[in-house]
């Protein structure tokens, strides 16, 4: 991470409202115990900041507090594909303080606020906790679910159904952690992050963008998302919400 682009504040791990959310299991006073004890620095980073890059060792991991960020893997050819955007209560680098150097990058789309904690910890929080173990593993899994169906999607759909699935879906991520309404989110991706979530180019996306917007399904537009009818669209791009367990955070 660039540091200059960070400096720290602080939210206590008792205090977090993020937590509360009904999409996050409730911790038991031992494992809150434990995630405070690990916990070295909140940081609040700008948009555009590296978190992680790839190939690199490290030996801290996030959880993503507020903002949204985006892992990505990037070509020889300079292409970008974003492979998840990330949102709060997500967690960043787990794969690299458990495996290894990390294979993707994580970088902020909007100011993003990051817990940072110590990895030999969270490792043995895992060793330690089993039942804690297991909901992440879920938690993991349920991740690795979502991703085959979004790479179904990268593979099957046309353009517009791409941008449209793309859209409702994180609709549905936005709506279960209580950051969407019955119609409108906040959507701070600019078009060339829509571009490289779905495998298109920027100008398909924006063609795809127009055609949602012209059939009633989706607009774009001042930072905000507005689908009128989710179900709708749903239904016109193939989307199916996926049945979830309360979520394991860190």
């Amino acid at each position: 991470m660039r540091r200059s682009d960070a400096h720290a504040t602080g939210v206590r791990c008792a205090d977090c409202m993020l937590r509360r959310k009904r999409l996050f299991r409730p911790f038991s006073p031992g494992e809150l115990a434990a995630v405070a004890a690990m916990k070295q620095q909140h940081l609040v980073v700008a948009a555009g900041t590296d978190i992680v890059r790839s190939g690199e060792r490290v030996r801290i991991c996030y959880t993503l507090f507020d903002g949204w960020a985006a892992r990505s893997h990037e070509l020889k050819s300079g292409a970008r594909q974003i492979l998840d955007v990330v949102l709060p209560g997500e967690a960043i680098a787990l794969d690299s303080v458990l495996l290894g150097a990390g294979t993707h990058s994580v970088h902020a789309l909007t100011t993003a606020a990051l817990c940072v904690l110590d990895g030999k910890q969270v490792v043995a929080l895992l060793e330690n906790s089993p039942t804690f173990a297991a909901d992440l593993l879920r938690t993991q899994l349920e991740n690795e679910r979502r991703a085959d169906a979004r790479l179904t999607m990268l593979g099957r759909l046309n353009g517009e159904e791409r941008v449209g699935y793309f859209l409702v879906e994180t609709f549905e991520r936005l709506r279960r952690r209580g950051m969407a309404d019955e119609t409108r989110c906040a959507f701070p991706l600019r078009r060339a992050d829509i571009a490289d979530a779905v495998g298109l180019s920027k100008v398909h996306a924006m063609r795809a963008l127009r055609a949602l917007r012209a059939h009633g399904l989706a607009d774009v537009s001042g930072g905000s998302l507005t689908i009128a009818n989710p179900a709708q669209l749903a239904a016109h791009v193939g989307f199916v919400p996926l049945p979830t367990t309360r979520r394991a955070i860190l």
